[in-house]
């Protein structure tokens, strides 16, 4: 067995240790200082000391009482890269009056100031004392214009299935450029498009062809836009997941509750990475009595098991599909639903809410189930309320019913489920 390396560490470590005590050991300078060597060596014995880092999102515009979140990328003695935010031992702003930086990194706008553009400098500091600096400017000048561009990828077509990040540029009216920003944003897409986008400037495309999307970004009235491509070309295969784990048949009972996921791959001459494609599937089911299923949100890819059999759960994007057999066991019969505690009649005031939620009751065990999400609601009357479900593919799931006008009236709420049917009047009274 080879000692060396080992006792050279010992030694490294052993003659700092003793340089520190040699220059006096009651003062808490020197404990603070035998804690960093100690600190020093542990990384460098584990390889984990950072040889270099840089802030790779300042360049960035706030106004007073807003915040920003450095990241700090380093490459350690390994010859890794990763986040080493949390690792920086010491973090300091350029003049604090402008903005203030937390031990995390976190920028907050003190005063919105033109001077300089309002720039202030974030340095922050390893524990081998490396620094690295970044810039953001605290102001409320007005926005001039906005080029909008790809994210990830940086460039080329955007793989059907596979998310993709769309941000900006911001010019302002002082001429400070404000980078990789999606800061103050709105987006909205052309009306031929399948793909979606969420407030993060997430795509997310699912089409069978080559599909392009014009993205529009408006922050006030200024806009940009955005043309991209999204490709399945590059898509090998889709699965189904329980748990992390690749499914072809799902055994459930009546009762069971259970979330799936999607991921996908690319051909390998283009990655070897998986990658979650949940946001992008398109979820479908053979038998719709045998199970529920919730089909977007955050809770989307979520089973319900309602009643004894078998059926198949299909997963679809970009031209691929996944399945996966559906196997309900169990002996309760449904015997009757009822909306809330079985009342007939619900009384509102003028643009109040209440809630709704359908149960249906079973002969055996499970007994209840919650199933708000999966029955067919009817409004008989006027258009004087609004529902909205709540909590899609969660035992909660219930219908938020609304009084839209001031004035009174009724009206009748039909709910159809497994061929049962159920009322209820809804009194708008003051």
């Amino acid at each position: 067995m080879n000692l060396l390396p080992n006792l050279s560490k010992i030694t490294l470590l052993s003659l700092a240790i003793t340089s520190i005590f040699l220059t006096g050991c009651d003062s808490d300078n020197n404990s603070e200082e035998l804690a960093r060597a100690v600190e020093l060596e542990k990384l460098r014995a584990n390889g984990t000391i950072i040889e270099e880092f840089e802030i790779t999102n300042g360049q960035m515009r706030i106004e007073a009482g807003e915040t920003h979140q450095l990241i700090a990328i380093g490459l350690d003695s390994k010859g890794e890269t990763r986040d080493v935010t949390a690792e920086l031992t010491a973090w300091s702003s350029s003049d604090t009056t402008i903005a203030t930086v937390n031990s995390h990194g976190l920028v907050t706008g003190v005063k919105n100031s033109d001077i300089d553009q309002g720039k202030v400098i974030i340095t922050g500091t390893t524990i081998n004392d490396i620094f690295g600096e970044g810039e953001v400017s605290i102001s409320d000048i007005a926005v001039s214009s906005i080029a909008l561009k790809q994210a990830s990828p940086e460039t080329g077509h955007i793989h059907t299935c596979i998310d993709a990040s769309i941000n900006g540029d911001v010019r302002y009216e002082d001429d400070y450029l404000s980078l990789n920003t999606i800061k103050d944003m709105t987006f909205t897409l052309d009306d031929q498009t399948t793909a979606v986008i969420d407030k993060k400037g997430v795509l997310y495309t699912s089409a069978e062809g080559i599909e392009n999307t014009t993205i529009t970004s408006t922050i006030g009235t200024v806009d940009a836009q955005l043309t991209v491509t999204a490709d399945p070309k590059d898509l090998d295969t889709i699965e189904i997941l329980l748990a992390d784990e690749i499914q072809t048949v799902i055994n459930l009972d009546i009762g069971d509750r259970v979330k799936v996921n999607a991921q996908a791959k690319l051909i390998e001459t283009i990655s070897t990475e998986t990658f979650d494609i949940d946001p992008s599937i398109d979820w479908q089911q053979q038998d719709t009595g045998l199970t529920g299923l919730t089909y977007t949100g955050v809770n989307k890819g979520t089973i319900l098991a309602l009643k004894a059999g078998v059926t198949e759960l299909l997963a679809v994007c970009g031209g691929k599909d996944a399945k996966v057999i559906l196997v309900v066991e169990g002996d309760a019969k449904l015997t009757e639903t009822q909306i809330n505690e079985g009342e007939d009649t619900v009384i509102l005031k003028p643009l109040e809410s209440t809630e709704l939620t359908l149960t249906a009751i079973y002969d055996a065990s499970p007994t209840n189930l919650n199933v708000s999400e999966f029955a067919n609601w009817e409004i008989i009357g006027k258009d004087i309320v609004e529902l909205e479900l709540i909590s899609a593919g969660l035992s909660s799931a219930h219908y938020k019913i609304t009084s839209t006008s001031v004035s009174e009236g009724s009206i009748v709420l039909s709910v159809i489920y497994d061929g049962i049917v159920n009322t209820v009047q809804i009194n708008i009274e003051k």
